[in-house]
């Protein structure tokens, strides 16, 4: 705990001094007692409440997530409730924000990689379609072997575009920033708009 603790300490210390303010400033900022923000830097509060670290966390654009973790809060203590907004700042908001950017420009490239890959093989198989119709035209054979192997180099190029996305690219989903949504049991999210469709099957 003691480790934790300090943990914290210093991390909101260094993320003070970056900001360039004194703790008498950040206690103001932060509506709290300069004494506490002293004994929280200084590892002799274990626990700070949790009104005065979402002050802090605010204040210098730190996550309250993590400082409730570095202060010995409890994962239910975090993540359960009813009112998430006094155990969430405005970092962990951008930092959510961020996680759903960079997994939409992962997507995009993704896309576009697999575009690629379509070309190719769209260019593979019209290349043997002109073969195979020019030896028509010209009444030459083409053997199946030669067949063979020009569709033996696409199918490896196909299997790519088939795989699913990496899930290690998954957006980070904070239920305290986004609660969970419960749903009537006959409205369904459309997976293409985002919007909420009724299902009037019974």
């Amino acid at each position: 705990m003691k480790k934790q603790t300090t943990k914290l300490g210093e991390l909101i210390s260094n993320a003070r001094q970056n900001v360039g303010i004194s703790q008498r400033e950040l206690a103001r900022r932060a509506n709290m007692d300069c004494a506490e923000v002293s004994r929280i830097e200084a590892g002799k509060r274990l626990k700070p409440n949790v009104l005065y670290l979402k002050g802090i966390a605010d204040t210098l654009k730190l996550s309250m997530v993590e400082l409730m973790e570095l202060a010995g809060y409890s994962d239910t203590e975090i993540n359960w409730g009813q009112d998430f907004t006094d155990r969430r700042s405005t970092a962990d908001y951008e930092n959510q924000i961020k996680s759903y950017e960079q997994f939409y420009f992962d997507i995009l490239e993704e896309l576009e990689n697999r575009r690629k890959t379509d070309f190719a093989i769209k260019g593979g198989i019209a290349d043997l379609i002109d073969k195979l119709e020019l030896a028509q035209i010209e009444k030459k054979e083409i053997s199946n072997a030669e067949i063979l192997d020009r569709l033996k180099e696409l199918i490896p190029m196909i299997r790519p575009n088939l795989e699913k996305f990496d899930k290690s690219k998954y957006p980070a989903y904070d239920y305290g920033v986004f609660p969970k949504m419960k749903l009537p049991s006959n409205h369904k999210i459309n997976a293409f708009t985002g919007e909420f469709i009724e299902d009037n099957k019974e």
